[in-house]
């Protein structure tokens, strides 16, 4: 396939209530994508991840518009890993002098899902079909985003919609996080499953804490418990943690990465994030290397519209056929479609449509 037109799109609005993490804050949501046009007049969409830092979506932009659009357009596509690649080894000397090797990755992830939309729409099936033989055709989701105070209407609006799975962020303080976990589970009873997210914000000596507290509240996992300067002891966790320990959203998969030693790290549920810092090609890739090795792949994703629908769309070939999904509101998730995201007992269903089988009500000429 030829691309012949390449255009971004930055949306921009802000939130009713902060979105709370240990490390910041969020009171606005950004959406940055990039769009794709072939000769036959399909579009293909890529989101790149743009939360944090608040210049994120500034900065992603400027990439597309004075770098990544100029190297597309025109470009002949025959082979999307090889492309990326290219993209990324070109790119990678001055990302290393100038330390923003995650941006590029995270603006090579938008230019790949793009790519892999387009393929999908160019042999008409969906996405999922195209990167799996036998894909769900539905995808269970689990509810994140739980900050502090607990947005209870949201969770028993999710409830009502026979989501069974809601993960907690922790790292606000040892009393808080008890009281935040004790009024979850007694808001649940035993009718639901908790995680918890915790954001790097832990010592291993904290974590080692919190073990015994967060089995008796029956937590399903434990998300990133260590600070960064502390990630080499997670083993030293693993080995005492009654709970899966999970993570890989912050976990750095360029093209060409030693997929063995990710998959052989003391994480037992890996969460790659196709618009961050996986290519979708090499989560592709993680997904092989860890069924071998006994790891579950549960992707990870915060962010709008384009985005999630190429998380589920990955998730249908993941054997837990399950993604994330913030249950605070977001327009940019809901307002960009033309058809939304409908949960219905749990899951939501992978339209029988070519690629994302989700289409922006506004083409790229917007």
């Amino acid at each position: 396939m030829r691309i012949v037109n390449a255009a971004y799109r930055h949306h921009r609005v802000t939130i009713p209530h902060k979105v709370k993490t240990a490390f910041g804050e969020m009171d606005e949501r950004h959406a940055v994508f990039l769009i794709l046009e072939d000769e036959e007049g399909h579009q293909g969409i890529g989101e790149s991840w743009v939360n944090f830092p608040p210049w994120a979506a500034w900065e992603r932009a400027a990439m597309f518009e004075k770098v990544l659009i100029p190297w597309l357009n025109g470009r002949q596509v025959d082979d999307i890993s090889a492309v990326v690649s290219e993209i990324y080894m070109a790119l990678l000397g001055p990302a290393q002098q100038s330390r923003t090797v995650g941006p590029l990755l995270q603006a090579i992830c938008a230019v790949e899902l793009a790519l892999w939309d387009l393929a999908a729409q160019s042999k008409a099936i969906p996405l999922a079909q195209l990167l799996f033989e036998a894909p769900n055709d539905r995808v269970r989701i689990y509810a994140s985003g739980i900050n502090s105070p607990i947005p209870w209407e949201f969770i028993d609006e999710h409830m009502a919609r026979g989501v069974t799975l809601f993960k907690l962020k922790l790292g606000f303080g040892n009393e808080e996080d008890r009281r935040n976990l004790r009024d979850l589970r007694k808001h649940l009873g035993n009718r639901v499953d908790i995680a918890v997210d915790v954001n790097r914000a832990w010592n291993l000596q904290e974590a080692l804490k919190w073990l015994n507290i967060l089995k008796d509240y029956n937590v399903t996992w434990l998300e990133e418990p260590l600070r960064i300067e502390e990630e080499n002891r997670l083993e030293a966790l693993r080995d005492r943690s009654p709970i899966p320990i999970a993570g890989g959203e912050n976990v750095l998969m360029p093209p060409g990465c030693s997929l063995n030693c990710i998959a052989e790290t003391s994480l037992d549920i890996l969460q790659p994030d196709l618009t961050k810092y996986s290519p979708l090609h090499v989560a592709l890739e993680l997904l092989d290397v860890s069924k071998a090795k006994g790891k579950r792949v549960i992707p990870h994703f915060l962010g709008s519209a384009p985005g999630q629908a190429a998380s589920l769309h990955f998730a249908a070939g993941c054997e837990d056929g399950m993604v994330e999904w913030d249950l605070n509101e977001n327009a940019l998730r809901t307002a960009l479609f033309e058809e939304p995201f409908q949960i219905q007992d749990g899951v939501i269903e992978i339209p029988n449509r070519p690629g994302l089988g989700w289409y922006l009500k506004d083409g790229i000429d917007e």
